[in-house]
């Protein structure tokens, strides 16, 4: 959408004919503000978690990963340069950031758009070609990465063209100077680009999908399990033949219903010349309305991804709990594994160069099989700058002076089990 076409196409005489460029008003603004904000926090966090699970996980298909890491960094790239500038410069009516910036938003958009429309290409195509030809050799990881290598060249290749085409143009309304960042296309030349963009990355794409899918889904319908007949067999094959058609179908449906009204929008702009011409404010403002609603269900498209291709997969699912409650593990044992000094209750603190006795008590140890670690050596001066790990001594750490021993036990009593143990838990914390 160009809004500066419709600057052109209306006609105004005074400075007092002249309305504000802000197309709803400071209600529908906040409205706006916090429906987009939650959409690229959406997107933006799900498709981080996605490369982190993906990239770390165990049992995700390793065929997949590549290119699902891809669509969510395409889709990242989309939450970051279509979401927040797109729809603040039709609210506002005036592009508001540098001017310097517009050609390489537009191009980063355009480029988003097209590696994330055709990397969900090429996952239906290595569906495709390890469904229907299964005896194939599939595509490689090197196959995969130069795939994805070349994608992007294409976006960027395709997308040079805004970086020739678009600018921010100053103007003028009510006695202020501002600026719009659009495609400076003639007429002609505006309405085929247009149509180019929407055989690129919208049709094309959608056909490719379609036959591949349809194709899989076909495969899969047809295909019997090899073998005798068994019941309990063959239903739950039908059920797993069922979950993936239906999720082949839900693919389909989700990318036509968010792609296919922008597209529709960006038609009707070049192309139908009554649709900029408003004779009221109730057309002016449904013209608004379907503009938004157009532009935010495409942009939406950027989290459902994720949630279609990642978090209904059950591997995918089970290594994001894994991640999740082994760093909270890891962060828990740690923490207990830090075992504080605690001075002996009842008795003065002895001095810095004090002789001290680190025994451990096992659970199930008795009175001979507790052991001294560390005899003569150890003070309490090293304890208090050191840390001693629990998880080291694989048991609770008991801290004497070697005076107390003598004082409770004599010289020549060996310390018990249950000494220790009793001792351990006001000396030691773990």
């Amino acid at each position: 959408m160009d809004p500066m076409y419709f600057l052109n196409k209306t006609n105004l005489s005074s400075s007092d004919d002249f309305p504000s460029l802000e197309a709803l008003g400071p209600e529908m603004q906040a409205v706006l503000i916090v429906l987009y904000s939650l959409t690229a926090l959406l997107a933006l966090s799900g498709n981080v978690t996605v490369v982190g699970v993906l990239a770390l996980g165990k049992r995700s298909s390793r065929d997949l990963r590549i290119f699902l890491i891809n669509l969510a960094v395409s889709d990242i790239t989309m939450a970051t340069f279509s979401i927040p500038f797109t729809y603040t410069d039709f609210m506002l009516g005036r592009w508001i950031f540098d001017p310097h910036f517009c050609p390489f938003v537009l191009f980063m958009q355009h480029s988003s758009v097209i590696v994330s429309v055709y990397t969900l290409t090429a996952v239906g195509l290595d569906r495709y070609y390890a469904v229907v030809y299964p005896l194939r050799k599939g595509w490689t990881k090197s196959r995969g990465l130069c795939i994805l290598v070349a994608i992007w060249m294409v976006a960027f290749g395709f997308s040079c063209v805004q970086l020739i085409q678009s600018r921010a143009e100053k103007f003028r309304w009510a006695g202020e100077d501002y600026y719009m960042c659009r495609e400076t296309w003639s007429e002609e030349s505006g309405k085929i680009y247009t149509v180019t963009v929407f055989i690129v990355t919208f049709f094309l794409p959608l056909v490719v999908m379609t036959f591949t899918y349809s194709s899989i889904g076909w495969k899969m319908w047809s295909h019997n399990a090899p073998g005798n007949a068994d019941v309990t067999r063959d239903e739950r094959h039908l059920k797993t033949k069922l979950k993936t058609v239906k999720m082949l179908v839900l693919v389909l449906i989700l990318f036509s219903l968010c792609w296919l009204p922008i597209q529709i929008f960006n038609l009707l702009v070049y192309f139908d010349t009554e649709f900029l011409l408003f004779t009221n404010d109730e057309e002016y403002y449904t013209f608004v309305g379907t503009f938004f609603f157009c532009h935010w269900i495409s942009m939406a498209n950027s989290f459902v991804n994720p949630i279609i291709y990642c978090f209904m997969s059950e591997n995918f699912r089970m290594d994001l709990k894994q991640l999740v409650f082994y760093n909270c593990r890891r962060n828990s044992r740690q923490k207990k594994d830090i075992v504080p000094l605690v001075p002996l209750q009842g008795r003065s603190s002895p001095s810095l160069h004090s002789s001290t006795l680190l025994i451990t008590c096992g659970s199930n140890a008795t009175g001979s099989d507790a052991t001294v670690l560390k005899s003569n050596t150890l003070t309490i001066a090293e304890c208090s700058r050191k840390r001693v790990s629990s998880s080291y001594l694989k048991s609770r750490i008991l801290l004497v002076t070697k005076r107390e021993m003598d004082y409770n036990s004599g010289p020549t009593r060996t310390p018990s089990t249950s000494d220790m143990c009793s001792k351990s838990l006001s000396s030691a914390s773990v």
